[in-house]
């Protein structure tokens, strides 16, 4: 019988809005939008919960948002600070597990399988991590945990703001079955809208879909659906190193 995983998700709450408020400690708590000139058609890199309560979000016009929130004070990237910081926090991250794998500058995944030893149970650490996260850097984040990495990414997006959220073993599927469509990683808005067309609009009716409508609607890529629906993702946390 295979071993148990325990699969950990960080995604960084508004990230670069967040280190606008370290750099600015003048701005904090205001409605922030990060990108580019509304005037050039630019767009929302990062909005603050602040600018969020109005509607605001993240690759909306820039133009769009500040009708949205007139008031909002408006910061070019700094991208350069903005690595300075997630590096600090993978390297915060790597003390804890050799299979680390960042996905992007503010979200990574941890598999922290059979670390209990050394540092307790995996929601336990995720606390730990989180509040280390905000005490050394005072940046915000959100984390997931769960069996494997989809279950732990869609966790912490529920999680936001500030949030740990744990998917039991065994729970995975009927964590997600309740959820929109569209919470399942992957699933884009052309697919969304067609699988919503045929009276499919949350994950659950979507798992519970017999093996012939899957063929019609995906062809050669119905497994490839089925099995994430399901709350079945086996793929490894990706690291070049060895686990220690």
């Amino acid at each position: 019988m295979a071993k148990a995983r325990h699969i950990i998700h960080l995604d960084l709450d508004a990230f670069f809005a967040s280190v606008e408020e370290l750099l600015d400690p003048s701005i904090s708590g205001l409605p922030i939008l990060v990108g580019g000139d509304p005037d050039k058609r630019g767009v929302v890199s990062s909005a603050s919960y602040a600018a969020r309560a109005y509607g605001v979000r993240s690759a909306m016009p820039m133009a769009q948002a500040l009708r949205l929130c007139p008031q909002a004070i408006v910061r070019h990237a700094r991208h350069k600070e903005y690595g300075t910081y997630s590096r600090r926090v993978m390297a915060i991250l790597a003390e804890y597990t050799p299979l680390l794998q960042p996905i992007s500058i503010d979200e990574a995944f941890l598999d922290v399988s059979g670390s209990e030893r050394l540092f307790g149970p995996p929601d336990e650490l995720a606390h730990r991590i989180q509040q280390r996260i905000m005490s050394e850097l005072q940046l915000p984040s959100s984390l997931g945990v769960a069996s494997n990495k989809l279950v732990a990414k869609v966790a912490s997006a529920l999680a936001k703001p500030r949030g740990v959220l744990v998917v039991p073993h065994s729970q995975e599927a009927a964590f997600l079955a309740p959820l929109p469509i569209k919470r399942l990683w992957g699933v884009g808005d052309v697919t969304a809208r067609h699988l919503q067309s045929t009276g499919v609009h949350t994950i659950g009716q979507l798992a519970a879909l017999p093996e012939r409508q899957m063929q019609a609607l995906f062809g050669s890529y119905a497994a490839e659906m089925h099995s994430p629906a399901l709350g079945i993702d086996d793929r490894p946390v990706g690291n070049k190193g060895r686990r220690k």
